[in-house]
């Protein structure tokens, strides 16, 4: 939702500095730095909730692959304990 309200803001500031009368490279730069400026004070809670579901995603892959490393440490270690030999396929 973060994503669509910014591109919402750039196309609205767009739309106003075209009515100002700015065209071409001077437009799209004028109504990014607009837009950007204006997206860091009127867009916080969403840019922050956005930052806290990927922090939260990102923490859920990195358990997730800690908890597939224990399991295959595990299963060499029982490998090993009962004297086989481990091979690369098994790791």
């Amino acid at each position: 939702m973060y994503n669509a309200w910014r591109l919402v803001l750039f196309a609205g500031c767009g739309a106003l500095l075209a009515l100002a009368g700015l065209r071409s490279i001077a437009l799209l730069a004028a109504a990014l730095l607009t837009s950007g400026v204006l997206s860091y004070f009127l867009l916080d809670g969403p840019r922050r909730a956005l930052a806290e579901a990927v922090g939260e995603a990102v923490d859920r892959g990195r358990q997730r692959m800690a908890d597939r490393t224990a399991r295959e440490d595990a299963y060499v270690d029982e490998m090993q304990a009962r004297g086989g030999e481990v091979t690369q396929l098994d790791r």
